[in-house]
């Protein structure tokens, strides 16, 4: 009767279903991948969006009328001194204020100058910089051919330079000459300096001539520098941003593909970004 008693319960044992094995303690497993998560996709960058065709074609209209306002300047001082003439009466050379301070139009033309290729100046190395980054973005994804970075950039350097230094030096050697009055008084003198002797009447009527044409070729000169200094700066300073831009730029996508750079999207229940993977 035991033995039977015995039997039963152990059948009834075996029925039962085994009590769950205990767990450590910890955060619970993360879940596993969603399987529509897209596969890995190459890290190319998108095609920049502006190519600064804007820029640099605001750059070239307002350096044309930097320039035009400057040509105006150099015609306008070229005919400064045309009127000059010298007064019997006063024994003096008459239509002097115009020739050695200048007239309106130069007032005008100056300042339209110095602040159209001062913009242009800005405009050219923000445009500049753009298509130096859209040409890269070209050359390293769409086979376009490979430009020279190096020689723009030793171009546009230096012409920056030498028309910064340019600029710099017509100025402060046209302020020094009063824009070549002191110099062509003291070769042909019409007016007396600091207590100087004229020669007499007919001395200064003789130098009116020579003072005349030597005021135009020396002012005109001047403004042609300064003109010239402006017109390198804009032009080297659009060569040197774009050659600076396309040479970083290009070393980057190039890396990027070189190195087999890839985005991979992650998700979880409480994570969602990207993972960026390549070779290193």
């Amino acid at each position: 009767m035991a033995a039977t008693v015995s039997l039963a319960l152990s059948v009834l044992l075996a029925a039962q279903p085994a009590a769950p094995a205990p767990q450590a303690e910890g955060p619970a497993p993360a879940p596993a991948a969603d399987s529509s998560i897209p596969a890995p996709t190459s890290a190319r960058p998108p095609e920049p969006r502006w190519r600064g065709t804007g820029l640099l074609a605001t750059a070239g209209v307002l350096g044309g009328i930097g320039f035009g306002a400057n040509l105006g300047r150099v015609i306008a001082a070229s005919r400064l001194c045309r009127d000059l003439s010298y007064d019997n009466e006063t024994g003096s050379a008459a239509g002097f204020e115009d020739c050695a301070y200048g007239s309106a139009a130069l007032g005008i033309l100056a300042p339209i100058g110095l602040l159209s290729n001062t913009a242009a100046f800005a405009f050219a190395a923000g445009g500049g910089s753009m298509r130096g980054r859209w040409d890269a973005h070209r050359t390293a994804f769409s086979g376009e051919r490979k430009q020279n970075a190096g020689l723009q950039i030793g171009l546009g350097a230096g012409l920056m330079t030498a028309g910064i230094v340019t600029y710099l030096g017509v100025r402060i050697a046209s302020f020094a000459d009063v824009l070549g009055f002191a110099t062509c008084n003291e070769r042909s003198p019409i007016l007396a300096m600091n207590g100087s002797d004229l020669g007499g009447p007919e001395v200064v009527e003789g130098n009116v001539p020579e003072f005349r044409q030597c005021m135009g070729r020396r002012m005109s000169g001047y403004l042609a520098g300064i003109g010239i200094g402006q017109a390198m700066s804009v032009v080297g300073v659009g060569l040197l941003t774009h050659g600076a831009a396309y040479n970083r730029n290009l070393k980057l996508m190039r890396y990027i593909t070189h190195n087999q750079l890839r985005l991979q999207p992650t998700l979880s229940f409480n994570y969602a970004g990207l993972t960026l993977s390549g070779r290193f």
